[in-house]
């Protein structure tokens, strides 16, 4: 049980790292994409952390899923444009990114 217990506290303290560098990360966007003059609160930023980690949490599930049902263990490139199928704008833009480097 001892095991169990210190990898839930592994997890925990690796979620709040996370959380943390998404701080800020969108903080510093934010900061950058509005007026001067705008206050922006320690909720509405803790708001958007907590609305980005939920989606990239259900994101890496797909890619996961999408990884398994094509047999592999490793998330490819074809598994990100399966996720990305209803964005086409956002799939051009990276075929071009990957094709430019």
């Amino acid at each position: 049980m001892e095991n169990g217990a210190s990898t839930d506290k592994d997890k925990e303290r690796l979620i709040s790292q996370l959380k943390g560098k998404l701080w800020y990360c969108i903080e510093k966007q934010v900061k950058e994409e509005t007026p001067f003059d705008t206050t922006i609160s320690p909720k509405y930023i803790n708001a958007l952390v907590e609305l980005c980690y939920i989606q990239l949490v259900e994101v890496g599930k797909d890619l996961e899923l999408f990884a398994k049902h094509a047999n592999r263990e490793v998330i490819t490139v074809d598994d990100l444009m399966l996720l990305l199928r209803k964005l086409p704008n956002l799939q051009e833009s990276l075929i071009l990114n990957k094709d430019n480097r």
